[in-house]
C-alpha cells in the first residue's frame, strides 16, 4: 500500500485505536458508543448460536467422506445476519439457526490467514481454550483453491434477485448487477475447471429485461437440487462414475447460448437408465438428437412417458459413452443448458455441468420452492401450448422447447415473472412498486453497516489492511450512498505494528463498535507453538467481549487445504 493511501485514511502512528474515519471528511465523528453494545439482556432473549443439517454436514465430527464444506459467503451471511437481525434474509439461513438474532449485542471476526484445518486436527490439543469455546467446528473452502480473494469475498455482499432487480431498474446499473453474481463464479470456480477471463459483457439482448446470469443455479443450489456437483466427501464418492461435459469451461457471462435439453429414460435391472436425449438452441433447431441403448436389461420402457419402445432401441447401437463424448464435443465451453428438472437428465447422462437453469425453481405458483410446477402446466399457463398430450409417450425435443420459450419469456418480462416465491401473483403490481421504493442493498458489507447506522472497525496489520482499504472508501464515496445522503458512523480502519498490538486493539474495541474484524496472516511452519499462541489470542478477545456478543473465528486455509470457522455467542460474563 502507497504512503499517500496509507497516510489518507489510516493514523501513521498506528496507536492503539488511534483510528480515523475512513472518509475524506475532515468532521471528527464523537465516539458514541453502539445502542447495541453493553445494553441489559433480559435472560429469555439471550440469542443462541446452532447448525442445522448442511452446517452439521460440514462440521468436523463428520467423516472427511461424508463431509461438505461451506464457503466463506457462508460465514459472511452468519456476520451480515448478526449485525442487520433479518434485514438480510430474504430466506432462512441454509446453514445455521441464530435464535434471537435481534437481540445479538456485537459481532466480532477473528481472520487467521494461512491456518488450515490439517494445522487444527493435528494440534488442536494446544489449543484448550478455543475447544472450551467453541462446540462447533465446520470446514470451509478456502478461497485460495480457486485464486480467490479472503477479503474480497467477506467484503462483498451478494443480492437477492429482488435487490439486483431493484438497482437494475432504478439506476440502470449492470456493473452492481453483474458483480453481485461473484456468488456464482466464485463458488463455481470451487468445484468445476473454470479458466479465468477477463471480459464480462455487460450489455444483453435488447429484448431481454435482466441478464439471463441471474437465473443460474448457485454451486449450492446445484446440491441442494440434488444436482451432480464434483465436491470432496461424500459426493465425490458417489459421482465417481460422472463425467465433465467439458474438460475446461468458459466463464458465463449475459452472452452466454442456451441450449433447451431433455431426456427419456427407461427402467432397467439397475435402475433408471438414458434411451432418448434432445438438445435444441435459441433457434428451436435440434442441434442434438439421439436413442441410446443401455448396457443393462430393460424391466419396464415406460413408453407411456418415455414413448421408447422395444423396437425403437432394436438397431441402437449409441451407447452412454458415445453420448458423452458427443456432448463433450458440441457444448461451448459457456453453454447454458435449460430444462425441467435437469439433475434428473444429467444424471441419466452421468455428466456435470456449472451452468443451469431449471424451470422448475425458476417459476411457482405456490410459493413453496418444494412444491414444483410440472412442465405440462407451466406451457399451458405461459405459452398457452398443450404439450404431453401424445398417447405414445412424451417428445423430449417438445420438452426441451417447452423449457427453452419459458426461460425466455421470462427473460422479457421480470426475475419476479411466474414466481410465487418472490411475488404474490394476484399482488404482482403493487408488490413490484414495493420492491422499487424499498431501499436498495449495496455490494460491501460496509454499506450495509452505514445504512444501518451500525460501526465497525477493521484492524490487522500493514499487509492486511490496504485490502480493506478499497472497500471502506467504496462504501463511504458510493453512489447509493450518495443519493441517500446517508451520514456515516464510525466506520473505521487501524493499521498495527505486530500481531499482539493487532490482538489487544481488537480486544479493547469490542465495546465500542458493532462489528470489529481482526486480521492476521499467520506462517505455520511451527504448528504447535503456534497454535497455542493463537489459543491465547482468541480467549483474550473472548474474555473482553460483551454479553450476547457473537464471536466467529476463521481459519482461511492454504493454497492446499481448506480452512475451518468457529461461531458461539456468549451468554455469559
Amino acid at each position: 500500500m502507497s504512503k499517500d493511501k496509507h497516510n489518507h485514511e489510516v493514523s501513521p502512528k498506528r496507536r492503539r485505536l488511534n483510528t480515523k474515519d475512513v472518509s475524506a471528511s475532515k468532521e471528527s465523528i464523537p465516539e458514541v458508543k453502539s445502542e447495541n453494545i453493553n445494553r441489559k439482556i433480559n435472560p429469555k432473549h439471550n440469542p443462541k448460536f446452532r447448525l442445522k443439517t448442511v452446517g452439521e454436514n460440514a462440521s468436523l465430527n463428520t467423516d472427511t467422506e461424508a463431509r461438505v464444506p461451506l464457503t466463506l459467503t457462508d460465514i459472511q451471511h452468519l456476520l451480515l445476519h448478526s449485525l442487520l437481525g433479518n434485514l438480510n434474509v430474504s430466506q432462512a439461513p441454509r446453514w445455521y439457526v441464530l435464535d434471537k438474532c435481534n437481540h445479538i449485542s456485537q459481532t466480532t471476526c477473528l481472520i487467521l490467514e494461512g491456518v488450515s484445518v490439517n494445522d487444527w486436527l493435528t494440534g488442536k490439543e494446544n489449543a484448550s481454550n478455543i475447544d472450551k469455546i467453541f462446540e462447533d467446528v465446520v470446514e470451509v473452502i478456502t478461497p485460495s483453491l480457486y485464486n480467490g480473494s479472503l477479503v474480497r469475498e467477506l467484503a462483498l455482499v451478494p443480492l437477492s434477485e429482488t435487490e439486483k432487480e431493484s438497482i437494475i431498474h432504478k439506476y440502470g446499473s449492470m456493473n452492481l448487477a453483474l458483480e453481485a453474481r461473484k456468488d456464482l463464479m466464485i463458488m463455481m470456480r470451487a468445484v468445476f475447471p473454470i479458466a479465468d477471463s477477463n471480459s464480462c459483457p455487460l450489455e444483453f439482448d435488447s429484448k431481454e429485461k435482466f441478464p439471463r446470469t441471474q437465473l443460474i443455479l448457485s454451486a449450492w443450489q446445484l446440491i441442494q437440487e440434488n444436482y451432480p456437483v464434483p465436491l470432496k466427501g461424500k459426493l465425490k464418492t458417489i459421482y465417481s462414475d460422472y463425467v465433465f461435459s467439458k474438460d475446461q469451461y468458459a466463464p458465463v457471462t449475459s452472452k452466454s447460448p442456451m441450449f433447451g435439453l431433455d431426456c427419456e429414460m427407461c427402467v432397467t435391472s439397475a435402475g433408471s437408465e438414458l434411451t432418448r436425449i434432445s438438445i435444441v438452441n435459441e433457434k428451436y433447431e435440434t442441434i442434438y438428437e439421439s436413442y441410446v441403448k443401455p448396457y443393462n436389461n430393460i424391466v419396464d420402457y415406460v413408453t407411456r412417458f418415455s414413448g421408447i419402445t422395444k423396437s425403437i432401441l432394436d438397431d441402437v447401437t449409441k451407447r452412454l459413452e458415445d453420448v458423452q463424448k458427443d456432448l463433450k464435443e458440441l457444448l461451448p465451453p459457456d453453454a447454458i443448458l435449460v430444462g425441467q428438472s435437469l439433475n434428473s437428465d444429467l444424471h441419466a447422462l452421468k455428466m456435470m455441468h456449472p451452468y443451469v437453469i431449471d424451470t422448475s425453481l425458476i417459476y411457482n405458483f405456490t410459493g413453496e420452492r418444494t412444491r414444483k410446477p410440472k412442465l405440462k402446466v407451466l406451457a399451458r399457463e405461459f405459452l398457452n401450448q398443450d404439450i404431453q398430450s401424445n398417447k405414445n409417450g412424451h417428445c423430449s425435443v417438445e420438452d426441451s422447447i417447452a423449457a427453452l420459450k419459458l426461460v425466455q419469456l421470462k427473460l422479457t418480462k421480470s426475475i419476479q415473472f411466474g414466481d410465487a416465491v418472490h411475488t404474490n401473483r394476484q399482488g404482482y403490481k403493487d408488490n413490484v412498486v414495493k420492491m422499487l421504493t424499498k431501499k436498495e442493498y449495496a455490494l460491501s458489507i460496509f454499506n450495509h453497516i452505514i445504512e444501518e447506522k451500525k460501526t465497525s472497525l477493521v484492524v490487522g496489520c500493514d499487509d492486511i489492511t490496504g485490502d480493506y482499504h478499497t472497500f471502506l472508501m467504496q462504501a463511504k464515496e458510493s453512489f447509493t450512498m450518495q443519493l441517500k445522503k446517508v451520514k456515516p458512523k464510525k466506520v473505521k480502519l487501524n493499521t498495527c505494528d505486530g500481531v499482539e498490538e493487532v490482538i489487544a486493539t481488537a480486544a479493547e474495541a469490542t465495546n465500542n463498535y458493532n462489528l470489529v474484524m481482526a486480521h492476521l496472516k499467520v506462517n505455520m511452519d511451527d504448528k504447535l507453538p503456534q497454535l497455542s499462541s493463537i489459543d491465547g489470542w482468541i480467549k483474550s478477545i473472548w474474555d473482553s467481549l460483551p454479553k450476547s456478543a457473537l464471536f466467529v473465528v476463521i481459519f482461511s486455509g492454504t493454497t492446499t487445504d481448506n480452512g475451518i470457522a468457529m461461531a458461539k455467542v456468549k451468554n455469559t460474563l
